[in-house]
């Protein structure tokens, strides 16, 4: 008599076989991807950003390679304008193809990109960190990756506190233009609007990877516009022998040292205690209650601090002290009851600040002070 699970059980051995295999020439492929830190500087505001280059290590083969962008601390997420100039809600990790060559090596990002400050002017330098994620290689007659489309790369940051920029139907502050491609320089064109909408001027902005550019105020006689075209360019790579590598460091970087709590409060390991009595006129604390005599101007998610939150939880809070502003000063704050001696003049919607909130509601007040 025959028994019927051994054709099905012939089927699993190859299917096992097969499977065993593919795992391995994934693995090759992966082996075959090599990323380094170059000590080339990328085009942009940080001296210390770095090229990042990756190399196919395999003299015969083609490798499609897919790479991870995460931020320092890991998995943050930032309030953008996509652009068409709608807040959309910007995270980390990110992951981008990129097809090599046998011996090519080619650029693939750069070690920083920029956000909005929690303290004016900015930008924010935001440490990446490139790692493989996958890699196969491209059997012969395969297509070409897919085009991206350029629009969904070009955004805008809205960099509050900015004195030149005041108020109106957009909340307050300095637009700048961030091309999210990691490799590929953008070109875009905006019109510049006055506050009828009409047309008053243009620009035709050209950014490296993940650079910046401020654009303009985000009210006023001459705002920017959406994006009314965009383009990518992506450097080519080149041959190398395997005999002579360019002088690097292997990636992923090592954390940077903490900077200054005042202007990226979401690096520091740790929070100092409140230093009431000093000069200093803002300062980051845990969530919670605010100490008399100063206010709540903005929250962010660090989570490596107060509590150490997993997920997004707005667990610090920066504050401003009150007690030494002067009658006719007007401060912009987390939207609350005023404080006393001081008056609410006035309400807007930011959603870079103060909850992020991704729709239209008044979240920051101007109060002012009386006496």
């Amino acid at each position: 008599m025959k028994n019927p699970k051994t054709p099905y059980s012939f089927s699993s051995i190859l299917l096992a076989a097969f499977l065993a295999g593919s795992h391995a020439s994934f693995a090759a492929a992966l082996d075959d991807i090599r990323i380094e830190v170059s000590h080339e500087t990328c085009e942009g505001l940080n001296d210390k950003s770095l090229v990042v280059y990756a190399t196919n290590l395999s003299t015969g083969q083609s490798i499609d390679a897919n790479f991870k962008y995460d931020s320092v601390p890991a998995q943050q997420h930032f309030i953008l304008f996509d652009a068409a100039l709608n807040p959309i809600t910007d995270r980390f990790p990110k992951f981008r193809p990129r097809r090599l060559a046998p011996n090519e090596v080619a650029k693939i990002g750069c070690t920083f990109t920029y956000r909005s400050s929690p303290q004016p002017p900015g930008p924010l330098p935001v440490p990446i960190v490139i790692t493989k994620q996958s890699a196969s290689y491209v059997e012969p007659g395969a297509p070409q990756l897919q085009q991206d489309d350029a629009r969904s790369f070009a955004a805008f940051y809205l960099q509050g506190g900015i004195n030149e920029c005041g108020p109106g139907t957009k909340p307050p502050g300095q637009f700048y233009l961030i091309n999210l491609h990691p490799y590929a320089r953008l070109s875009a064109s905006m019109n510049l609007l006055d506050d009828h909408g009409a047309r008053v001027g243009a620009l035709t902005p050209s950014l490296s990877p993940l650079n910046v550019m401020r654009v303009g105020c985000s009210n006023g006689a001459s705002k920017p516009g959406p994006i009314i075209t965009a383009a990518l360019e992506v450097t080519a790579g080149a041959t190398i022998t395997q005999s002579a590598p360019p002088q690097t460091r292997t990636s992923p970087i090592p954390a940077p040292q903490s900077t200054d709590r005042r202007e990226a409060p979401v690096d520091s390991p740790a929070l100092a205690p409140l230093a009431l009595g000093t000069i200093l006129r803002t300062q980051d604390v845990c969530a919670g209650s605010v100490p008399s005599g100063w206010i709540k101007i903005n929250d962010s998610w660090n989570p490596t601090v107060c509590g150490n939150p997993a997920t997004i939880t707005y667990n610090v809070w920066t504050i401003e002290q009150l007690s030494d502003q002067t009658a006719g000063a007007v401060i912009h704050a987390c939207k609350g009851a005023a404080p006393s001696g001081w008056a609410i003049v006035g309400t807007l919607w930011n959603p870079t600040v103060c909850g992020h909130p991704p729709t239209n509601q008044p979240n920051v007040m101007a109060i002012k002070r009386l006496n």
